[in-house]
């Protein structure tokens, strides 16, 4: 044992980069035998046509490029892009490096991306909520997450939104930690996501200049001054275009389909107004929660950033099933109380719970096997509601309770 932590440098690296290696393979392999819908194709031949031609990543010839290549791959084009690159313009600036690559090797280590970005979400969310996790239990519950339904088949269309998740999510722990400038470039490397990435940031800000830490502000502005220059200079008169784009991709507004929504439709009568009511409703207790943020202790600031997190996930405007990381970290609490009250106890309901929601997950794909991006209701919805309900069910325990709750 000691020799291995004095060669930890030299064999961790090589371990890390072994496991890397083979997950890109197994991914190549996978790619071969689901060819279903593919995020990754739009903006990976976007890079690639701006890099060697020029071609704008919005234009007609950019998107005569990727249904070609959806046709020679096999693959279909995501339902909500229709195989056109409608993202925000810097999007292209992740995808450069990846452009040199043959598309199979280039897909392959996204999806390992995803995986990976989905893993250390979940590892994250265990330490924002100060969970008290041994290695093994932190690695185990990564692990069935990452490969559970619906995180598989965002593995599998090599979907960038849970890196963008990862992000915000380090990003708030690097604010309950103290360490301002890490957050402002974790949040910096998050605002494509618009505009919950712009919210939880002023969320943070407000936390963070509570404490007289005002690093993370001129950083992450810095970094937006810096994405709109280069972006301007190497793509003038992209927002137009974006626009265009985007609206012959999705000419209405039926897109739109937050979680919430879904809730709203089981009464059919009053779907519009009860889905605006419920959204104000929320948004309304979101803003009333944040109020003292700033002279807020940590036991607090906990609390209030998993509460916002956890509505946000009922927020996300496509209801993609990406934003399920971000009600993790407040049904985690369910661990930590659970193991505080009742020790091993707990620990074991805590688990027969997660892995009956895990299995009854598996087994509702496999009676559907609905490979489309839009997922059932009970899928967006069921896991941000448990949050919601085990986070008022805690609200003493965390914020006040006498006994304090275990600090990292």
């Amino acid at each position: 044992m000691v020799l291995l932590k004095k060669t930890a440098q030299y064999w961790v690296p090589l371990l890390v980069a072994a496991l890397a290696a083979g997950l890109i393979v197994l991914n190549m392999q996978l790619s071969e035998q689901f060819l279903y819908q593919d995020e990754f194709l739009p903006r990976w031949s976007a890079a690639r046509g701006w890099m060697q031609d020029g071609t704008s990543p919005y234009s007609d010839d950019a998107y005569s490029e990727a249904k070609a290549l959806y046709n020679e791959t096999g693959f279909s084009p995501p339902a909500f892009s229709q195989g056109r690159f409608i993202d925000l313009v810097w999007y292209v600036f992740l995808y450069i490096p990846l452009s040199f690559l043959p598309y199979t090797v280039a897909r392959a280590i996204w999806m390992t991306l995803t995986a990976a970005a989905i893993f250390f979400s979940i590892w994250i969310g265990v330490d924002l909520v100060g969970a008290r996790m041994r290695v093994w239990e932190r690695i185990l519950l990564a692990l069935l997450v990452t490969c559970s339904y619906p995180f598989f088949k965002l593995i599998l269309s090599a979907s960038i939104l849970p890196l963008f998740l990862f992000a915000l999510l380090a990003a708030c722990r690097s604010a309950q930690t103290g360490k301002a400038t890490s957050a402002g470039v974790l949040l910096f490397l998050c605002v494509g996501m618009l505009p919950i990435g712009l919210i939880i940031a002023t969320f943070l800000f407000i936390w963070l200049n509570g404490r007289k830490q005002n690093e993370a502000l001129p950083v992450f502005f810095i970094g937006l001054a810096f994405l709109a220059l280069t972006s301007l200079i190497l793509f003038p008169g992209w927002i137009p275009q974006w626009f265009s784009s985007f609206i012959a991709a999705q000419p209405r507004l039926d897109w739109l389909d937050t979680p919430i929504m879904r809730l709203a439709s089981f009464f059919p009568g009053a779907v519009v107004p009860l889905s605006v009511a419920l959204h104000v409703l929320l948004l309304f207790t979101m803003l009333v929660e944040w109020y003292g943020l700033g002279e807020s202790d940590e036991r607090r600031f906990r609390w209030k950033l998993l509460l916002t997190l956890t509505l946000f996930s009922l927020f996300n405007p496509a209801g993609s099933p990406s934003f399920l990381l971000l009600a993790w970290p407040g049904f985690l609490l369910f661990y930590d109380f659970l193991q505080e009250k009742w020790k091993i106890s707990g620990k074991i309901i805590f688990w027969t719970v997660l892995l009956l929601f895990l299995y009854s997950n598996w087994q509702s794909f496999l009676r559907t096997e609905n490979w489309s991006s839009k997922e059932a209701s009970w899928v967006i919805t069921i896991l941000p509601l448990a949050a919601l309900i085990t986070l008022e069910w805690t609200r003493w325990w965390v914020m006040s309770s006498p006994r304090p709750l275990h600090e990292d």
